[in-house]
């Protein structure tokens, strides 16, 4: 386009300044994250530092042994869950859909950076938001239809669960001290060894076909608020119904899956029970911090450390409802190799339990 003088101009700059985008995303992020994560713990961490309690295991909901397989028993498994964690939920869609619309891609390349810095980035920025994984989930697919590096992307959904301060303080508070060592050794593992994953994946002999949105290929002319709203939308019917639905199914056969105090699990060799107990725990979706009220029940019943530990990573770190929320943005190999790994964790968690 040309002016008067026929000189030729650019295209007109519309909606907000990238100053006040930049400004308006940080507000919303700390706003988001006090009312889901750090009022809540505000109030909640000194409650269990003086109670040396976090409630009943969700896996039984207080009785000796998880339900046997019922409608009932997945429905009140889901009402437990989504009561205990649907402010994140929400501030993880609204931020995933913030991600997409209001910032540049080229700022969240610089923001987290690639390889292994990327991945050291992730790792740092999943700190403060202390997620579980079904909640980082939505904002870490928000991040790589962005067009962000796989490693830092991996690192950020994976170390929400993994490296969470508050939880090293309820194990801290709940379980004997080599218990926090424990789980404080698994996360980062689980952590640094998907880094490491990543890196082999997205190494030059391998192509990562995943399907992202191209940065800034086609500009949206459409209102900022409109373009959140359709981005909300599309990320929560894809997401929402699915996750739903597998969350009652999960919890309906959580007997099956830990059938600790059933004739089962006694019954097998300690390594088999506690390969089944690693590889169950990356089944179940829980609340963050959860883990800890499972292993402080298991070991209450007489359950030995080693089966305990098995899920003191397993739980948090992965569930098949967040892996299945990733599966488009991520490459399903890698998926399952990570899932491999934090079974492997799981097992050496275990072994590191011996004893205890």
């Amino acid at each position: 386009m040309s002016d008067a003088s026929g000189v030729s101009v650019g295209p007109r700059r519309t909606g907000p300044p990238p100053w006040a985008v930049a400004l308006g995303f940080g507000v919303l992020v700390v706003a988001g994250l006090l009312w889901a994560k750090w009022a809540p713990y505000w109030v909640k961490v000194p409650s269990v530092a003086g109670s040396h309690s976090l409630g009943p295991s969700i896996l039984t909901g207080g009785e000796p042994a998880p339900p046997g397989v019922s409608l009932s028993a997945g429905l009140r498994f889901a009402g437990t869950y989504f009561l205990a964690i649907w402010p994140a939920l929400v501030v993880g869609l609204v931020l995933a859909a913030a991600v997409q619309v209001a910032l540049p891609s080229a700022w969240l390349a610089r923001l987290f950076g690639s390889g292994v810095r990327g991945g050291v980035r992730g790792s740092a920025l999943a700190v403060p938001s202390m997620m579980c994984s079904c909640c980082a989930a939505p904002l870490t697919v928000g991040l790589r239809r962005r067009a962000g590096d796989l490693t830092a992307t991996l690192a950020y959904w994976l170390g929400n669960p993994a490296l969470n301060p508050v939880v090293l303080a309820f194990c801290a508070f709940v379980l004997p001290w080599p218990w926090t060592l424990l789980r404080a050794g698994a996360g980062v593992a689980v952590v640094v060894g998907a880094v490491a994953l990543a890196r082999w994946w997205s190494g030059p002999a391998t192509v990562d076909a995943t399907p992202v949105v191209p940065p800034d290929a086609d500009p949206d002319e459409r209102p900022v608020a409109v373009r959140f709203l359709s981005a909300l939308g599309r990320l929560s019917v894809r997401l929402l119904p699915e996750y739903l639905l597998l969350v009652v199914a999960l919890g309906a056969l959580r007997g099956v899956l830990f059938p600790v105090g059933s004739t089962l699990l006694p019954g097998t060799g300690i390594v088999l029970g506690v390969v089944l107990l690693a590889v169950a725990g990356t089944l179940l979706p829980i609340p963050t911090g959860a883990e800890i009220a499972v292993v402080a029940a298991l070991l209450a019943v007489g359950v030995s450390g080693p089966l305990a530990a098995a899920l003191l990573i397993t739980l948090p770190a992965l569930s098949l409802p967040s892996l299945l929320m990733v599966r488009g943005v991520f490459p399903r190999g890698l998926l399952v190799a990570v899932t491999g790994l934090v079974v492997g964790v799981g097992v050496l968690t275990s072994a590191f339990a011996l004893g205890l």
